[in-house]
C-alpha cells in the first residue's frame, strides 16, 4: 500500500512547519506529511522553541521550497495564510479538490516586536493544533 501525501504551505514555511510537527504527533504511518513555503523558505527560532515548549522532541525539519508539480500529487493540500495580508498570495495552481485553507495569522507579518510575535506564534500554535486534532479522522479514515 502506498503512502499518502499532505503538504501544509504557507508564505515561509513557519505556520506550515508547525503543522507538520503536529501532524506528525499523530503517528501516521499511511502519510507523508511535508511542510513548504510558497515564498522564501526561512525557519525562524521561534515557531521551533515555541513547539519545543509543547512537544519535547521536535524533529528537523528542512526548509522546503514550493513545487507545483510536487504538491499537486499530494492526497491533500493546506494553505496556511492571514486573509488580512496573504489571501492573494497563495499559489493560484494549486487544485481546488485537494485543497483546504486555514486562515491563520501571520506573526512575522503582524508585528515586528518580539515579545508580541512571541505571543500571536503561541496562539497560532494553539490554532494549528485544534485544526489537526480535527482533521485526525479524515488521516485515520480506511476510505483514502
Amino acid at each position: 500500500m502506498s503512502k499518502h501525501t499532505v503538504y501544509f504551505l504557507s508564505s515561509s514555511q513557519q505556520r506550515g512547519l508547525m503543522a507538520e510537527i503536529w501532524a506528525n504527533r499523530l503517528d501516521l504511518s499511511d502519510w507523508d506529511i511535508r511542510s513548504a513555503a510558497w515564498g522564501d523558505p526561512t525557519i525562524t527560532d521561534t515557531p521551533v522553541e515555541i513547539m519545543k515548549e509543547i512537544v519535547l522532541n521536535v524533529p528537523e525539519v528542512q526548509p522546503r521550497v514550493y513545487n507545483s508539480k510536487e504538491v499537486s500529487q499530494a492526497d491533500l493540500i493546506i494553505a496556511l495564510h492571514d486573509s488580512e495580508y496573504e489571501a492573494a498570495d497563495i499559489p493560484p495552481d494549486l487544485p481546488a479538490q485537494k485543497l483546504l485553507r486555514w486562515d491563520i495569522q501571520n506573526p512575522e507579518l503582524r508585528s515586528s516586536d518580539f515579545s508580541e510575535q512571541w505571543a500571536l506564534y503561541q496562539e497560532v500554535c494553539d490554532e494549528i493544533a485544534i485544526n489537526i486534532k480535527n482533521l485526525e479522522p479524515y488521516f485515520r479514515s480506511a476510505h483514502m
